[in-house]
């Protein structure tokens, strides 16, 4: 209980990608409601949440005489799943859902410029699979990208609004995690680490004679790739599991996910 506790200190924890996953996630959980565990099949119907508070980016190949770094980079996504397991050892899966975006550019001393979105479609496609078990721990490999495009609802420099008819933001994030698990009773905390890899374009960004700041398209990256994962996973075998997982570095996120087996 001792270290479900540590974990769950670190998790509500404002701390530093896409959600990784439990590498336990493929067993969790066991039971389903209807499909018998004979079966090497199985499918799972799940929503996750995720709340990235800030990613550090920066403008790919400079085409402006903007700065390269953003300040903020602010998301938050809600997204239904649904995983095909094999043998609880597999899975793929794919999400749909909405994002909201707010990004932010000191772009000189005296010019500041925010952009916002409403909420808008997104989707994803993954995998992960269990790779060893050793009694109680589990060493599982999780893959996925997701991706938007996404119109501009709100566009301020200084805090007043600029002309947004025709910006977008094509949202493009692809991510690949190795991580660890133990059992300890109903709790499966994990630990892990990820390469993430943020390809995404903000373009078409109208002219407002209003403004004498002129901004060009840009492609953006992540500044950095890598990022630390912890997590927690609450299942007692029965066919509803639950899975809190924060990141660190590279960006400050959490992701809260609940899942039913049939």
């Amino acid at each position: 209980m001792k270290t479900c506790a540590m974990f769950l200190t670190l998790l509500i924890t404002p701390v530093f990608a896409l959600y990784n996953g439990n590498p336990s996630q493929p067993d969790m959980p066991e039971i389903g409601l209807w499909i018998s565990n004979d079966n090497w099949w199985g499918f799972k119907l799940g929503y996750e949440w995720d709340y990235t508070f800030e990613k550090r980016i920066k403008v790919e190949d400079r085409r402006s005489s903007v700065r390269e770094r953003f300040d903020t980079y602010c998301t938050r996504k809600n997204e239904g799943t649904l995983i095909f397991n094999v043998s609880d050892r597999f899975e793929v899966y794919g999400k749909l859902g909405s994002m909201k975006l707010d990004l932010s550019q000191r772009a000189t001393n005296t010019v500041k410029l925010d952009y916002h979105t409403d909420n808008q479609f997104l989707w994803g496609i993954g995998g992960r699979i269990i790779l060893v078990y050793w009694e109680e721990m589990v060493m599982g490999v999780n893959a996925l990208y997701s991706g938007s495009y996404m119109h501009m609802s709100e566009i301020l420099e200084n805090g007043t609004p600029r002309k947004t008819s025709g910006a977008r933001f094509k949202y493009s994030e692809w991510q690949i995690g190795v991580s660890f698990s133990r059992e300890i009773g109903i709790f499966n905390p994990y630990l892990g680490l990820a390469y993430s890899s943020l390809n995404s374009s903000l373009y078409n960004i109208p002219h407002d004679p209003t403004f004498s700041t002129v901004i060009s398209d840009e492609d953006l990256e992540t500044r950095e790739p890598f990022i630390l994962l912890l997590g927690i996973g609450l299942t007692k075998g029965r066919n509803v599991s639950v899975n809190l997982e924060s990141r660190l570095v590279g960006e400050k996120a959490m992701s809260l996910t609940g899942n039913i087996r049939f």
